[in-house]
């Protein structure tokens, strides 16, 4: 398969991000894998890699199009100078990072460029399709993604739960390859309550006539604590921190997000700007690649998959037969 393009939007400027991104493709074998293209400032580039004393080279582009392979490309996205304040948060910082997804966005969506990836402090888009959590243990989707506790109950209906099933199920089949995921339901209370005798038993028993295999309620406690979760393809949350929590604990080097839809792959890396060790050059990499790897593999998974399910092709001949039927079909029968 022909080596993706892979934006990457540059996240907060005055954290770690240019120092991960520039340390990350510093390593040859990053460039094999695909064609970075930064959706950022070369001046703001070469200010972190001359502070951090770094290799990595990178060539200065118009668009998507120009993207040299085996090399870090970046796309100047605004021409304003942004005054670098390390480990401070300021308004250029902000207007920066707004730029840098707005660029990476239009292009994800225009199929210029294969997924986008965000560089850490990055933010998760609130209009995507579904987000789900990753390490290398768990995949955890979250039914209110980062809505405010006091409107959890609420939203925890047979209508909304049957959608993001859905969405998940079809994530974990098309986006993973997996035939027949075994989705963890988690309850939303600690001791059954109201919600999980009248929504989510129902709607787990209801939801195996679509073929999707849920299993639950689990109170979050004991399915962490026992570690069931090694025996489940993917996990659906109630709330952020229920799932979000357990990710970190079991697993935090490797844990990425993926936002995905039906036209866009986002995958951002669960580490914050980092801005009390920005300038030291301790920020590690190994979310940030981690995240470059799934956006890779679920690029290709969804290729396999859409190519397997494609109608199958049309008949090459022309069977008489079936002229015979249709005339039949079209006299008057006889009455009875």
């Amino acid at each position: 398969m022909e080596q993706l393009k892979i934006g990457i939007t540059h996240g907060y400027t005055n954290g770690v991000s240019y120092e991960v991104i520039l340390k990350a493709f510093e390593n040859p074998t990053m460039l094999e894998l695909c064609t970075p293209i930064v959706y950022g400032s070369p001046k703001l580039a070469t200010y972190h890699r001359k502070a951090m004393e770094l290799g990595t080279n990178f060539s200065t582009i118009q668009h998507a199009g120009e993207a040299l392979k085996e090399k870090l490309n970046i796309i100047e996205c605004f021409k304003e100078e942004v005054k670098v304040d390390l480990g401070q948060q300021t308004e250029e910082a902000d207007k920066a990072q707004a730029c840098s997804r707005e660029a990476g966005l239009h292009d994800a969506k225009n199929g210029l460029i294969s997924a986008l990836v965000g560089a850490p402090g990055d933010k998760l888009e609130p209009s995507a399709e579904l987000t789900v959590l990753i390490n290398e243990f768990m995949k955890v989707a979250i039914l209110t993604d980062q809505m405010p506790l006091n409107e959890v109950t609420s939203y925890v209906t047979e209508e909304n739960l049957t959608k993001k099933l859905r969405m998940f199920d079809r994530c974990l089949r098309r986006d993973f390859g997996l035939t027949r995921p075994r989705i963890a339901v988690l309850a939303l209370n600690p001791e059954p309550g109201k919600e999980e005798k009248d929504v989510l038993e129902p709607l787990i028993k209801k939801i195996a006539d679509e073929q999707i295999c849920a299993l639950g309620p689990f109170t979050a406690e004991q399915f962490f604590a026992s570690q069931a979760y090694t025996y489940y393809d993917g996990i659906l949350a109630m709330y952020y921190d229920q799932g979000a929590a357990p990710l970190h604990l079991s697993g935090s080097e490797y844990c990425i997000a993926l936002q995905t839809g039906e036209n866009i792959i986002k995958t951002v890396p669960l580490q914050d700007a980092s801005l009390n060790i920005a300038g030291r050059g301790e920020a590690p990499t190994a979310s940030f690649c981690n995240a470059i790897y799934t956006a890779i593999d679920v690029y290709r998974n969804r290729v396999h998959f859409d190519e397997a399910c494609k109608d199958p092709l049309p008949k090459l001949f022309h069977d008489k037969r079936e002229d015979g039927r249709r005339e039949e079909s079209k006299r008057p029968q006889k009455p009875e």
